[in-house]
């Protein structure tokens, strides 16, 4: 038998034990709707954002019809806020109770209002003049969103499933059906959630539920701002990238912490606070992908530089995509998958040309994330996320980084190639055997 090399004994390794659990992540309902749920929020964010972005105008602008604006209309910015961040736990609760149970094909319009009676019945308070405080329906209640979302639509599925609901004869349209269906889930969600309510109260002297949740995860989730945290957390990315598996395996972990994360920088930023949060969906794409997962815009302008006709073509074609953070071309032209010639610089050097820019935030050279931008090229990217020109300097740093963790990597296969390029020419020029050549030249025609 063949014996297998340490590359080989690695990979044996990764499929037998990380690529069952990604598959296991990638195909459980409970993770996928949280996945897809964070990412319908990223309009609220957006939306939320801007408002917080805008109020800043007059201090750039500093004109007198310009300050009068914002002194009797700014209010409308807050306005914007308070409907978009400030709700963003119940948005949350709704939305991925609405994939949870598109899953399970269940009525979704249903699931979505028996999750959201559900949440603001732990989430929500209200004052002595009875006006709800909706202190705990935004960032600070999304784990809550997230754990509401899948009790309640699991209570829907468990009634359906066995029966215990009203069913109406047929004839009856389907929304008249489906709301009398919901009768006997809602009273039951509407109890428990009451009692859980009445217990999280009379435990903890009258703090909510969200609180107590944020308190039992304030470890875990403040440890992702640390630096020595988040380089193994970019490392893992890759490695499931270089492996073939998609890094979105880790967003219904790392999407609702990044998403809270912005929430506060924002709030923070409105009030005047110092900004804290380094982990943003903004900075991941912005920085960590800059010209796609691994930074290989080095690996691209060796690439174009090289000797090599293909590998020219690769870098000719993945040069564009790569400027809008798409290096599909370069994972599977090069390829950088599997290739055991690039694990090292893709994986730890890619991990910490990405984790740069969150480098210089902690050391006060680079604004902190306030934005999550929408599809742009690189660079634009990278300055909309803190809206500090100096992340421009950043990334052209990040830039120079790769092409020299790359090069000497990609002069390896850049050999390689070369010696089988010099081959296939000298076949093409000796299609015939030096037997045959003279065999033919004996015929006499």
């Amino acid at each position: 038998m063949e014996k297998q090399s340490s590359f080989e004994k690695l990979e044996n390794f990764i499929r037998k034990t990380l690529v069952p659990v990604a598959n296991k992540v990638d195909s459980n309902p409970y993770l996928t709707a949280i996945k897809k749920g964070m990412v319908v929020m990223t309009p609220v964010l957006l939306l939320g954002s801007i408002a917080a972005i805008f109020p800043s105008i007059p201090e750039f602008i500093k004109t007198a019809a310009v300050a009068n604006w914002f002194e009797t209309y700014g209010y409308i910015f807050g306005i914007i806020s308070k409907v978009s961040l400030g709700l963003v736990g119940l948005y949350a609760v709704l939305a991925i109770s609405y994939f949870l149970s598109e899953s399970y094909k269940l009525y979704t319009v249903g699931s979505m209002m028996l999750s959201a009676i559900a949440f603001l019945i732990v989430a929500m308070d209200v004052d002595e003049n009875g006006n709800i405080i909706a202190s705990y329906l935004d960032s600070k209640g999304l784990f809550t969103a997230i754990f509401v979302a899948i009790i309640t639509v699991k209570i829907y599925q468990f009634f359906t499933k066995h029966k215990l609901v009203i069913k109406m004869p047929e004839g009856v349209p389907d929304f008249v059906s489906s709301s009398f269906e919901l009768i006997t889930p809602t009273a039951t969600i509407g109890v428990l959630f009451i009692v859980i309510r009445t217990l999280v109260d009379s435990m903890t002297g009258g703090v909510l539920l969200p609180q107590v949740i944020m308190n039992v995860l304030a470890p875990a989730i403040g440890s992702l701002d640390s630096l020595w945290v988040i380089y193994p957390i970019l490392c893992l990315r890759l490695v499931f990238w270089f492996f073939g598996i998609h890094s979105a395996v880790l967003s219904p972990i790392l999407s609702p912490i990044a998403v809270q994360y912005l929430s506060e920088n924002i709030a923070a930023h409105e009030a005047g606070q110092p900004l804290t949060h380094v982990i943003t969906n903004g900075t991941l794409s912005a920085f960590a992908n800059f010209t796609g997962s691994g930074v290989t815009i080095g690996l691209v302008l060796a690439m174009l530089i090289s000797k090599s006709k293909r590998y020219k073509k690769v870098g000719a074609v993945g040069l564009l995509p790569s400027l809008f953070g798409i290096n599909e071309p370069v994972l599977f032209g090069v390829p950088i998958i599997l290739n055991p010639v690039l694990m090292i610089p893709f994986i730890f050097g890619g991990a910490f040309v990405g984790m740069l820019p969150m480098i210089a935030m902690k050391l006060g050279l680079l604004n902190y994330p306030i934005f999550d931008p929408p599809y742009v090229p690189v660079f634009m990217e990278g300055f909309l996320t803190g809206f500090d020109w100096r992340a421009i300097i950043i990334q052209v740093i990040q830039v120079a980084l790769s092409f020299v963790l790359y090069l000497p990597f990609f002069k390896v296969l850049e050999k390689q190639e070369l010696e089988q390029e010099q081959k296939n020419v000298e076949a093409h020029h000796t299609v015939l055997s030096d037997e045959d050549a003279a065999l033919l030249g004996d015929i006499d025609f």
